[in-house]
């Protein structure tokens, strides 16, 4: 399993940012520093979760996780990252996010709940041994909300935010970057916010850019895993429309599999390559 190296990019400021010194604790897990610099570039989920476990041993203070989304910027995800800034909406921004979290992280997953009080939960989960880290969890709901707030504006405030660990001594750090009630020993890390909220039109909102840089992503995925079908059938539709038509045949040739052995995966995904074809059409 692996993740995309830039995107432990914003631990590196905020160590610095503690009087700590990145370089060796990035070292000793492995991590060239060059690396996080490098668009694409892969890094072992091992090695990042090797990262937050020492890192969580050095800081002194137990809150330092929270302040992961201050560091962060759209380009350390990528094309994923600029597909989210440029969403029509909120919901389509996690939703994309949730549908492609494997260009970050491997073994991450976001969930959208709409929930009956009229609020919507969306649920962060990670499935990893630094997954216990109270600092890992606090940063993945930090970044979550950074994320919201660019697209949203700075006022954006959730109206709950929930994590599975329990409340260290000192928590106003929490209070004061979320902005809202936060409740401790959940069962699960996520964010709510109003319906109304992940609903509204945002004003930065660009489907030209969105669906070019969703197309990006996709391509990259294709290629990260041979097993991911049904990105691959994108990649090929998505170059192949360019230059003409596309058939099933074609499609198979790309995949190096026959027509029928296409098919049948593709039908144990979803869509057929036709569907997908005027799906890819439409959107170009």
């Amino acid at each position: 399993m692996t993740a995309l190296a830039t995107a432990i990019q914003p631990l590196w400021p905020l160590l610095k940012g503690l009087g700590d010194d990145p370089e060796p604790l990035f070292r000793s897990a492995g991590i060239e520093p060059d690396t996080l610099k490098r668009p694409n570039a892969r890094l072992p989920v091992v090695a990042c979760n090797a990262v937050w476990v020492r890192a969580s041993s050095r800081v002194a203070d137990p809150c330092f996780g929270v302040r992961y989304g201050e560091y962060w910027q759209p380009s350390m995800f990528g094309p994923l990252g600029y597909a989210w800034l440029t969403s029509a909406t909120l919901r389509k921004a996690v939703d994309r996010f949730a549908r492609y979290i494997d260009l970050v992280l491997e073994q991450g997953a976001v969930q959208v709940e709409d929930l009956k009080s009229g609020d919507v939960r969306i649920v962060v989960s990670y499935q990893g041994s630094a997954f216990t880290l109270p600092a890992l969890a606090d940063a993945l709901l930090s970044l979550m909300v950074r994320l919201c707030r660019l697209n949203y504006g700075d006022g954006l405030n959730p109206k709950a935010i929930t994590l599975f660990h329990s409340e260290p001594p000192e928590s106003g750090l929490y209070f004061e970057y979320f902005k809202c009630p936060v409740e401790f020993d959940a069962k699960s890390d996520s964010l709510t916010l109003s319906r109304a909220v992940v609903d509204m039109d945002l004003p930065s909102a660009n489907p030209y850019l969105a669906n070019l840089n969703e197309q990006e992503t996709i391509k990259i995925l294709a290629e990260l895993d041979k097993d991911r079908v049904v990105d691959r059938v994108q990649a090929i539709i998505i170059d192949a429309l360019s230059d003409g038509d596309v058939t099933s045949e074609a499609v198979a040739v790309k995949l190096h599999m026959s027509s029928r052995t296409r098919g049948r995966q593709l039908q144990q995904q979803g869509p057929s390559v036709k569907a997908w074809v005027e799906h890819t059409r439409f959107k170009l």
